[in-house]
C-alpha cells in the first residue's frame, strides 16, 4: 500500500481501528468522510487523471467520481437551456437566411424585369411571408418598402446567427468547466478529514527600533 502519511492498518482492523488511532472521534464524521478514510486505509486512491478522463467521455460522471451528485442536475439544467437556446436560434437563423435568400432573389428578378418591360408575378408561396404576422404580405410594396423589407430580414438572419455561434460558446463552456471542476475537487477529494478546523483572531503589540510600538491583529488556523 503508497505512503499516503496514515497510520497502517491491516483491512481486517477496519476504519473504526484507524479513527482511534489518529484520535477522531467516530460520532463526528460524516458518511462521506468515513467513507474516504475507508478507502485510504484499504489503500485506494482518488485518481484525479480518472476524474478527468470520466468527465471528458461523459459530462457529469467526473462529479460522480467525487461524490458530488448535487452538482449533476445543475450541470445538465444548464446544457439543456444551452442547448434549447442554440437549436431555437439555429432554426431561426435558418428561416430568415432562405427567406433573405429568396427574397433577393425576387428583387432581382423584379428589377430584370423591369429593363424587359416584363411584369412580375408575386410568389404566392413564398418563404419570407411566412415570417411575418398573420394576415400580413410583402405583396404590393413600393421599392424603398422593398428595400428596408430586404434590410429587416439581413439584420434578423445576422442576429440569430450571432446568438447561436454564442450559444455553441456556451456550451463549449460548460462542457470545460465541468472538467475544471471534476479534475479541481478530484485534488481536494480527501484534502480535510479531521473536524477541528478553527480560525482564531487576537490582538497582538510588538516595538522595534525603526517603527517604534505597533499594535495589530493576529490571525491563526488550526487544522
Amino acid at each position: 500500500m503508497p505512503d499516503l502519511g496514515l497510520p497502517v492498518v491491516e483491512p481486517a482492523e477496519g476504519i473504526d481501528s484507524l479513527i482511534n488511532e489518529m484520535g477522531l472521534a467516530a460520532d463526528t464524521l460524516s458518511k462521506r468522510k468515513r467513507k474516504i478514510m475507508a478507502e485510504r486505509a484499504a489503500g485506494k486512491v482518488h485518481s484525479p487523471r480518472k476524474a478527468t478522463i470520466l468527465a471528458m467521455v461523459l459530462p457529469g460522471s467526473g462529479q460522480i467520481y467525487n461524490r458530488e451528485w448535487w452538482k449533476v442536475p445543475i450541470l445538465y439544467a444548464g446544457v439543456g437551456a444551452a442547448v434549447y437556446g442554440l437549436s431555437w436560434n439555429a432554426s431561426y437563423y435558418k428561416k430568415y437566411r432562405t427567406a433573405f435568400v429568396d427574397y433577393t432573389a425576387y428583387l432581382n428578378q423584379i428589377a430584370e424585369d423591369q429593363e424587359n418591360d416584363r411584369e412580375t408575378p408575386y410568389p404566392a408561396d413564398n418563404s419570407w411571408d411566412k415570417l411575418m404576422a398573420p394576415g400580413r404580405t410583402a405583396e404590393g410594396y413600393s421599392e424603398s418598402m422593398r428595400t428596408r423589407f430586404q434590410d429587416v430580414l439581413q439584420t434578423k438572419k445576422d442576429r440569430y446567427k450571432r446568438y447561436r455561434d454564442m450559444m455553441y460558446i456556451v456550451c463549449a463552456g460548460i462542457y470545460a468547466i465541468q472538467i475544471i471542476d471534476a479534475v479541481v475537487f478530484a485534488h481536494f477529494y480527501d484534502f480535510e478529514i479531521n473536524e477541528d478546523l478553527s480560525m482564531k483572531v487576537s490582538p497582538s503589540a510588538g516595538f522595534s527600533p525603526v517603527c517604534g510600538g505597533t499594535v495589530g491583529l493576529t490571525l491563526s488556523f488550526k487544522f
